[in-house]
């Protein structure tokens, strides 16, 4: 028979390449995973904030929000659970805006994570809603809201996918406010900056000041209506 020379790769090739590619996945394979992340928790921010506004719409058409509706921009006296907690749940009278799978009252867990760390990497701090109400809803979003009192707005603390991680303020915490025309925004950027164009210039303030180091995401959401909804940090 006539003699055939085969080639191939020796195992000292064949494990230089492994190490190769082993190198490249490890280089790799965070970033993409990472990107992935961040474009998931963007869009339930997304999803999140279309929902709010969609519900705020409706409810500054309602005949009945001038009553206790009303008061989730001013608590004028009433109570977290008659404002905030029947802008979630209604009660016997009025439907509320909001199909809630978990109830957690004035406390914000088991809603929320315990803790929260920030992008920074270098603080974790214990949460907890104060003067608010907190629910988990049906997309598993947490959401608290704070109604508006003493001259501030409304405070919105959004978790995207509630207790689940990675629990980091700017990634699946953000915190943002509603103003009296029922706006959705940053705090200090309400109706007047976004009427005389300013608005761009303060969220973006507010991201270098706080938002790499706030557990809760402060400043972070203004940074990605600046961005058109990309998450460019």
């Amino acid at each position: 028979m006539r003699d055939k020379n085969f080639s191939g790769f020796s195992l000292s090739e064949v494990l230089v390449a492994m190490a190769i590619i082993g190198i490249i996945a490890a280089v790799t394979v965070p970033n993409v995973v990472a990107s992935y992340q961040r474009q998931t928790m963007l869009t339930l921010l997304q999803k999140t904030y279309l929902e709010l506004g969609q519900n705020l719409t409706v409810l500054s058409t309602e005949a009945y929000n001038k009553t206790f509706y009303q008061s989730l921009l001013s608590l004028q006296g009433r109570s977290v659970a008659n404002t905030a907690g029947k802008f979630f749940l209604g009660d016997d009278d009025e439907k509320g805006y909001y199909s809630v799978i978990n109830d957690c009252g004035t406390t914000a867990q088991p809603c929320f994570a315990a803790s929260y760390a920030n992008i920074n990497g270098n603080s974790n701090q214990a949460f907890s809603c104060n003067d608010g109400y907190s629910v988990t809803i049906k997309s598993g979003t947490a959401m608290c809201i704070v109604p508006a009192d003493g001259g501030n707005p409304a405070k919105v603390h959004v978790d995207v996918n509630g207790v689940e991680g990675p629990n980091i303020g700017g990634r699946d915490m953000f915190t943002f406010y509603i103003y009296d025309d029922y706006s959705i925004d940053e705090k200090d950027v309400g109706p007047d900056k976004i009427k005389d164009n300013t608005a761009e210039a303060a969220r973006n303030t507010l991201f270098t000041s706080s938002c790499l180091s706030s557990t809760t995401g402060e400043g972070c959401f203004g940074k990605i209506l600046n961005d058109n909804w990309k998450m460019n940090y």
